[in-house]
């Protein structure tokens, strides 16, 4: 047991594989080659909407699509670092005087980094779309994704310019940074891994608590927004749980390491195909709780909110959904204005529910038109359906219909 911790610690040129470890990079391989394919997939799709939207309308793109393109993006980074366990399992070693040792460990630091900082920039800023109604301005926001981005290859930078000759070794099972260098290891990687895992939990935990007092105070008084929020308490808990599932065990066994402690190379391993699965499980759960980025061009508007993005319903795949709404008039719109209820043009402009209440409140304040709003979503028998002289009540589509003859 001891020559084997031993051999785990050593910095060194490992070869022949120990069989132990040969399966548990076999597994890691597969799950990074998964992650890969599935985030480049994605890449892809998002960079065709993104050009072929940006070309069309010339309008600036939503923020949360472009923190998602991100995101991704850093996925790609952290699934390429394990795919390149292959090479240590055709050579059947691992050499840490190679190149690919030294591209591993390359991205290995920036992938996971980059990862856990866009996980929590897209939290952070969900978090000021859905409860405050707040968003950066364009260049505030584009300086800060260039700067996050800085931030994650400085931290890389300043390793390597500080150990040249061996900042990347083999770190276990594969090559990261040097075990001796356990302050670079610390303070430019798993510092700010820990704290883009700790404030993903808060963040998200907050918004859901919110969103769930939200719902049932009926906050959000038109419909859809009231469905799309009862849709987004149900699925947002999931995002924070993914993160930390998947970081958490490389996390523990590394700060173990770097305390003196014992593992394995079946723990680093498992570990090592935990993370790299974030990929694949990012793009399959932004993929089912959020397919209107897929395929939904008016969530690309910069207009949108976070919420847009969610289904009406988290089970809804198919079908239509109609809201009849009555609209104040314009003397109504500025006297909201003047109350300061930050009325606003979109898709789900009014998030206030009191702003939304004072427009269809007063019959004589209530135009005798009504808009229909169509939305293509799944298939339901009733729908619910609000008119300016039934606020606050439902009814199926035959009954609206008999009350307009």
């Amino acid at each position: 047991m001891a020559a084997s911790t031993n051999i785990v610690s050593q910095p060194t040129t490992l070869t022949p594989l120990p069989p132990i470890l040969q399966r548990g990079l076999m597994a890691v391989s597969f799950f990074g080659f998964l992650s890969f394919l599935t985030s480049v997939a994605l890449f892809a799709r998002l960079a065709y909407r993104l050009i072929t939207w940006k070309a069309k309308t010339h309008a600036r793109v939503n923020q949360f699509v472009v923190l998602i393109f991100n995101l991704v993006f850093a996925d790609i980074q952290q699934s390429l670092a394990f795919l390149l366990n292959t090479a240590w399992l055709r050579a059947d070693s691992i050499d840490v005087h190679s190149s690919t040792c030294w591209a591993q460990g390359w991205f290995v630091s920036t992938g996971d980094l980059a990862s856990g900082v866009f996980t929590l920039a897209i939290a952070l800023h969900s978090y000021l779309d859905i409860v405050h109604d707040i968003r950066l301005g364009h260049k505030a926001f584009l300086c800060s994704v260039v700067s996050a981005w800085i931030f994650v290859y400085a931290c890389a930078i300043i390793g390597v310019a500080m150990h040249p000759d061996d900042y990347y070794v083999r770190a276990g099972a594969w090559c990261w940074v040097n075990l001796k260098y356990t302050n670079e290891r610390l303070w430019l990687h798993y510092f700010w891994v820990i704290i883009a895992e700790f404030g993903t939990v808060i963040i998200y935990t907050l918004i859901f608590l919110i969103l769930r007092r939200r719902v049932k105070e009926s906050f959000y008084t038109t419909s859809s927004t009231q469905m799309r929020a009862r849709s987004a308490a149900k699925l947002i808990i999931a995002y924070p749980i993914v993160y930390v599932v998947c970081t958490l065990p490389l996390v523990t066994a590394r700060l173990t390491s770097m305390a003196g402690g014992h593992i394995t190379f079946l723990e680093l391993c498992v570990a090592g195909a935990m993370i790299t699965s974030n990929g694949w499980l990012d793009v399959l759960l932004y993929t089912l709780t959020r397919r209107a980025l897929l395929f939904d061009d008016e969530t690309l508007d910069e207009r949108s909110r976070v919420l847009d993005t969610f289904r009406l319903r988290p089970d809804q795949q198919y079908g239509v959904t109609t809201t009849i709404e009555a609209r104040g008039t314009d003397h109504m719109r500025k006297s909201s204005r003047g109350r300061g209820l930050g009325l606003e043009g979109g898709r789900s402009g009014v998030h206030s529910r009191d702003g939304s209440q004072e427009e269809l409140v007063g019959m004589q304040g209530v135009k005798s038109t009504t808009v229909v709003q169509t939305v293509i979503e799944p298939l339901e028998m009733m729908t619910p359906v609000t008119t300016s002289g039934q606020r606050g009540r439902s009814f199926d589509l035959r009954s609206a219909k008999s009350a307009e003859k």
